[in-house]
């Protein structure tokens, strides 16, 4: 078993992450800046992983109810946020790319003509998107601590209970689709978009459980970082498909920045894929402790 400082508390984690998001909120209800939304839909995130967590764990006190219903909560917050990330990222990107063209040997003015369009209307999306934030933060904003008292008033009898390192490195793994609980071999990469998308959205999650052990706990602290690297890569193929997409919706398929875009959501596919061909394993395994 485990040394009890490398046992990770779940219930205990999961009322950390509660008030990391609830300070999150309030930073966001002042002005939704690129770091308050980081850290909006992070702590949306790791409050999700420690509920999945929680739903495989056995003998835990009934809470489904209240689970539902901040999940229910978490969801609409998280996708509203994401929307604003998503847009402030698609700015950045086009930036980068005109500034480039910009001091490149040979300049092309219709790029810079087209990224001007383009941010024009993403900023205008921008400003929707985060009233439309702001609007949700003020009526959740009361809702989400009530739902969270509930949720962990009712866990409280198993509020002590401690999941070895061990153990939880053997739950990342089989969530995240191994069968042995030794290691993580990728499975075989998909060509569906669906499914990637569904690999990556697994590799955020691993992480997230991963880093809710404790630092002490050095194998699933590394295997976070194995699935950080996974994400990473997921996110950045994500990234620019989606920009890819938009630009093609507003200055049609056949624009410099479209084909750019385009070109870049198929590179970054290729090392997405490459990330997800190698085996995720950490070299502390949880059987060696």
């Amino acid at each position: 078993m485990a040394r009890t400082g490398q046992s990770a508390l779940p219930i205990r984690n999961l009322g950390e992450v509660a008030a990391s998001l609830e300070a999150a909120i309030r930073l966001c209800l002042a002005k939704p800046l690129k770091r308050a939304l980081h850290d909006l839909r992070t702590a949306t995130r790791r409050v999700e992983a420690q509920l999945e967590l929680l739903s495989m764990l056995p003998d835990l006190p009934a809470h489904e109810q209240q689970r539902q219903l901040v999940l229910s909560l978490l969801k609409k917050l998280r996708r509203a946020a994401g929307q604003v990330r998503d847009l402030d990222v698609q700015r950045n990107l086009i930036r980068r790319e005109a500034d480039t063209d910009k001091s490149a040997p040979s300049p092309d003015p219709a790029v810079r003509v087209e990224a001007r369009r383009l941010r024009r209307a993403l900023n205008r999306d921008r400003d929707h998107a985060a009233d439309h934030l702001q609007q949700l933060l003020h009526k959740q904003h009361a809702r989400l601590p009530l739902a969270f008292g509930e949720l962990l008033a009712t866990l409280a009898p198993a509020e002590s209970m401690a999941l070895s390192e061990p153990r939880l490195i053997e739950l990342i793994l089989s969530r995240y689709g191994n069968p042995d609980q030794t290691e993580a071999p990728a499975p075989p990469v998909p060509d569906d978009t669906a499914q990637l998308h569904e690999l990556r959205k697994r590799a955020k999650l691993a992480r997230y459980l991963a880093e809710s052990a404790p630092k002490s706990a050095v194998a699933a602290q590394r295997l976070a970082g194995q699935f950080a690297i996974l994400q990473q890569a997921g996110g950045e193929w994500h990234d620019w498909l989606v920009l890819a997409q938009v630009a093609a919706g507003e200055l049609g398929p056949s624009a410099k920045l479209s084909q750019r875009f385009a070109a870049h959501a198929d590179h970054a596919l290729l090392a997405f894929r490459r990330c997800l061909g190698e085996a995720i394993s950490p070299a502390d395994s949880a059987h060696s402790m």
